[in-house]
């Protein structure tokens, strides 16, 4: 009995559960908000920083690419080439009949303007038809003039049976394309070589 007279004299202390957790989400609240914030911070930097790596290689700022290609079938092969600035030329090989063709489009009125053509089993010394080709284009600067107009394509011809293969160039007039007036000529043989030399022995020794 005397025990309960002496508890029931002390005071009673309740546990402040619902304090501490109140606390802590009241705590908790702008602690998330301020990882929010940074989280947020964080990625407009880097999204500037990407903006304004983009604004420097915007499409004014980058180099003029010359996209060249070529591609081949059993009877025609074709390949594309800049012969100026501001033209394509699309070459044509028909290898039944050894004709190559160069068609220019002209940009401002946007239809072939110009043709410039040669037979490549003259210069391979295929002879009959049928032949067997490969043909792919380059670039070079030739130094022209008015009465010599050059265009800044090379197209290289091989004839795959026998490993020769001839170089030209087109004959292409750009005061002619400005003007607008049809071009028409021959492609102009440039070199012509072979992938398998007669080897001098003598001159080796």
């Amino acid at each position: 009995m005397e025990n309960n007279a002496e508890l029931q004299g002390l005071p009673i202390v309740a546990r402040p559960t619902g304090v501490c957790c109140a606390s802590l989400t009241r705590l908790a609240t702008p602690v998330m908000a301020l990882v929010a914030v940074g989280a947020i911070s964080v990625a407009a930097f880097f999204a500037g920083q990407l903006s304004q790596t983009q604004a420097q290689y915007s499409a004014n700022d980058l180099p003029f690419l010359h996209a060249d290609s070529a591609v081949s079938s059993e009877n025609f092969s074709m390949a594309t080439g800049a012969v100026d600035q501001e033209a394509e030329g699309l070459f044509v090989l028909d290898h039944n009949s050894g004709l190559l063709q160069c068609s220019v489009i002209y940009p401002r009125m946007g239809r072939f303007m110009s043709q410039f053509t040669a037979n490549v089993a003259d210069a391979l010394g295929t002879g009959g038809k049928g032949g067997s080709y490969l043909m792919l284009t380059g670039r070079a600067d030739f130094p022209r003039s008015s009465n010599n107009p050059v265009g800044s394509t090379i197209v290289y011809v091989m004839d795959t049976a026998t490993g020769n293969y001839a170089s030209y160039y087109v004959p292409f007039n750009r005061q002619a394309m400005t003007s607008g007036q049809v071009q028409q000529g021959l492609l102009m043989l440039i070199a012509t070589g072979s992938a398998n030399p007669v080897i001098d022995r003598d001159a080796l020794r």
